[in-house]
């Protein structure tokens, strides 16, 4: 049972650093400026803050430049909701 007990500890502290380390690896994201030139190679994930109404939400791209490093940019958009009403 106390074999059981330590795999089980083990297992939860691995996926514990494995999580931390994921969270580590996000890129610190940036405010976009109008006009702004975004350097965008691949689109890794769109995201943006929940919204019960048709209104403007803070949204985060995270994507890959030209030369392969993780850039984060947060913006402001009009909720996905908006486009599903009549």
């Amino acid at each position: 049972m106390k074999a059981r007990r330590m795999i089980a500890s083990a297992l939860a502290a691995l996926a514990l650093a494995g999580a931390s380390a994921s969270f580590a690896d996000q890129p610190i994201s940036q405010q976009y400026r109008y006009g702004q030139q975004l350097d965008v190679a691949e689109v890794i994930s769109l995201q943006e803050a929940a919204s019960a109404s048709c209104s403007v939400v803070e949204a985060q791209m995270i994507y890959r430049d030209s030369s392969g490093e993780l850039q984060s940019v947060t913006y402001l958009k009009q909720a996905d909701n908006c486009h599903n009403q009549g």
